[in-house]
């Protein structure tokens, strides 16, 4: 809300004659203020109604907004400046929890030239740090020297979930993450064979044997996804999650290996021709996939209690945190804001755009500070999430 104030005089004309007349203008002047000061205090109080609701998720947005210039701030100049100045020549470490040729390694290598050019080191190393579904990697960005040379592209949603449920190997507080960004628009999704015995989500509902369900690995967002979902349904299945990327996962479900496949929608449109689609892990429609069904969709479709539907909501929500960026706790201020603007600068670059585009990732940026929201949001949930979380 607008700040509403007064200009009041700075002297009083008390001379012979005009004293009377300046005394009731000042009269005046006071009520107006005092009136206006009750309409601030009026609109603040409209404006603090409806409080307790929680945070809205980011708008997604292919191009993210012009970085802010500081040009203008002394002590923000001279901190850019030393941050600028730290990074020349250097290389930083990009760390991969997931083995080549996956999503994750897909946005870490085609960002790198890129964060290369607008933070000016020598150098961007991408590394993939592979085990524990993604926690090996998760947790050595976590406990990294906080000096700003070592971020990793990380399982953001899994890694909310492996908090929650108090996985064993979770050697990390999401909470005090060092959030960069997020490059993607991705919903993760579940599908199955277009020849198999599930065709849809309503046939999943009715198994009577447990579904055989793939997943990159146990603690991994896309597997918490789907145990949640068929926890909230009553859906029997069993985990197949041995994999150390989406390349893995998709080969494996290729080879008939499992019912169904929890994948991101990009991950699944290379191979759009032999699986099909049933169900959203999202609160919202994904106009590159029409038709399909969002879980709360299906969850209001299926009769669920408003405690299920909540907790499916909250995940989509923990889902929406995509192929976050992170480094260590107690990185520098002006050294975070360097990774920051990098990033952002990246994702608005005309030929990183193209480079997504052509790879057919797509494009949907959120800060640092809508990732930090998002999981405070999701860390009060944990009441809705917990009890879904059993696999």
């Amino acid at each position: 809300m607008q700040r509403i104030g007064t200009n009041l005089p700075e002297h009083v004309n008390y001379q012979k004659g005009v004293k009377r007349v300046n005394t009731q203008r000042k009269r005046k002047v006071k009520a107006k203020a005092w009136g206006l000061a009750a309409t601030g205090a009026l609109l603040a109080l409209a404006t603090g109604c409806g409080g307790g609701a929680s945070s809205p998720a980011p708008q997604n947005t292919s191009a993210p907004p012009a970085t802010t210039n500081t040009a203008g701030n002394t002590s923000g100049s001279a901190s850019t400046s030393a941050a600028a100045e730290f990074y020349k020549g250097k290389t930083l470490t990009v760390i991969v929890p997931y083995g080549p040729g996956g999503g994750y390694d897909q946005w870490a290598r085609l960002l790198a030239p890129y964060l290369q050019k607008y933070l000016g080191v020598a150098k961007v190393d991408v590394q993939n740090v592979t085990g524990g579904a993604g926690l090996v990697g998760t947790n050595q960005i976590y406990s990294a020297k906080p000096d700003g040379l070592t971020i990793g592209d990380t399982n953001a949603g899994g890694d909310v979930f492996d908090q929650i449920s108090k996985a064993p190997g979770t050697n990390f507080d999401v909470s005090k993450f060092s959030w960069i960004g997020r490059p993607d628009d991705d919903p993760h999704i579940i599908a199955v064979h277009p020849n198999g015995q599930y065709q849809s989500f309503a046939d999943l509902l009715k198994a009577k044997q447990p579904v055989k369900a793939l997943a990159t690995g146990k603690g991994s967002s896309d597997y918490n996804s789907a145990v949640i979902t068929f926890n909230a349904f009553n859906i029997p299945f069993q985990m197949v999650a041995a994999f150390s990327g989406s390349k893995d996962e998709k080969a494996a479900f290729l080879r008939g290996n499992g019912d169904t496949c929890s994948l991101s929608a990009s991950d699944i449109k290379q191979i759009s021709d032999k699986a099909k689609v049933v169900v959203l892990q999202s609160t919202r429609a994904f106009d590159k996939l029409p038709g399909v069904p969002t879980i709360i969709d299906v969850a209001k479709q299926a009769g669920l209690s408003q405690d299920k539907i909540a907790g499916l909501t909250a995940m989509a929500n923990v889902m929406d945190m995509g192929h976050a960026f992170f480094a260590p706790p107690g990185v520098p201020a002006d050294r975070l804001a360097a990774l920051r603007e990098a990033f952002q600068k990246s994702l608005q670059d005309p030929s990183f755009q193209a480079e997504a585009t052509k790879a057919g990732l797509y494009l949907g940026y959120a800060s640092g500070q809508d990732l930090e929201q998002m999981t405070k949001d999701a860390l009060s949930n944990q009441s809705l999430l917990q009890p879904l979380l059993k696999d």
